[in-house]
């Protein structure tokens, strides 16, 4: 016989070769145990070194200031520094945003202050009628939309609320 083992009684049969052998049993038991041993670490840790990155960020109010300050007819620039707290460690946040009303103050719009492209501060040109990025020429319309250059979409716009007399945008 090929396979190595003994030659059976022929009342009792063949032996089946195509059954699992107590080692084999035993070698795919631990086999699976092992796994579920790595997967009971290996997902705590995981969660452990990514602590909170995973989580989204809340979204934070930002005071720009009081309503009076933001005259109907121009675009006023807000400079805005925030604490914000990510996966390990407390952080200061530092942008701008743009606020403009067309309805003569009775509603806001707030753009945030940063290109689409790469990131950098765009400026109002009051002049122009339009924000002009200074890394690669790009421009936006008043409302964020883009006029020229690189940038993939419009500035973002941010809802906002006023509360007490203070305008607030949502970062």
């Amino acid at each position: 016989m090929a396979s190595g083992l003994p030659e059976l009684p022929p009342e009792k049969g063949a032996w089946d070769e195509q059954a699992i052998s107590r080692r084999g049993l035993l070698e795919g038991a631990l086999g699976a145990l092992a796994v579920v041993g790595a997967v009971a670490v290996i997902v705590p840790a995981g969660r452990f070194l990514a602590g909170n990155s995973l989580e989204p960020a809340n979204a934070q109010w930002v005071e720009l200031g009081a309503i009076e300050s933001f005259p109907p007819d121009r675009v006023t620039r807000v400079n805005f520094t925030t604490n914000s707290k990510d996966a390990w460690r407390t952080v200061s946040r530092r942008g701008t945003i743009y606020v403009y009303s067309d309805d003569g103050g009775a509603t806001f719009v707030a753009l945030n202050g940063t290109c689409t492209h790469l990131g950098c501060m765009v400026q109002w040109k009051a002049e122009e009628e339009k924000f002009a990025c200074p890394c690669h020429a790009a421009a936006f319309a008043r409302n964020g939309d883009v006029l020229s250059g690189p940038p993939p979409e419009p500035l973002h716009q941010l809802a906002v609320k006023v509360e007490n007399g203070k305008l607030y945008a949502e970062i």
